[in-house]
């Protein structure tokens, strides 16, 4: 069963990029790829130990849909993590700086006002 879910695993995940630099995405792809199979053996293991499922072609079944479902789901993370952190490294000092200063009067203001409300 190996022989048939292995190349279709590899044909579903390899047109994935996290980055435009060939090697930073061959590691990255690489950890995800080993987390995803971390999880999908965990669980396997699991199943077969509480017997839950028996013989070689079902724990392969499962744990090549665990492993694909788990690839996504850390994929999409990791996707959102650099996303957010791009977007981040995008924003100006000056806005960052208009922002703290903000925070820093809210937070100022409110600590007044929750002071005058239990002083009283």
């Amino acid at each position: 069963m190996r022989e048939i879910l292995k190349p279709i695993f590899e044909w579903l995940t390899s047109n994935y990029n996290l980055f435009d630099n060939v090697v930073y995405n061959y590691f990255a792809m690489a950890l995800v790829g080993v987390l995803a199979f971390g999880v999908a053996w965990g669980i396997v293991g699991f199943l077969y130990e509480c017997d839950l499922i028996s013989g070689r072609i079902s724990g392969s079944i499962i744990h090549w849909v665990t492993r694909f479902i788990t690839f996504i789901v850390i994929f999409t993370v990791i996707s959102i993590v650099i996303f957010v952190i791009r977007f981040i490294l995008t924003i100006p000092n000056w806005a960052w700086g208009i922002g703290v200063a903000v925070l820093a009067i809210v937070l100022v203001v409110r600590s007044f006002i929750l002071r005058n409300r239990y002083d009283t």
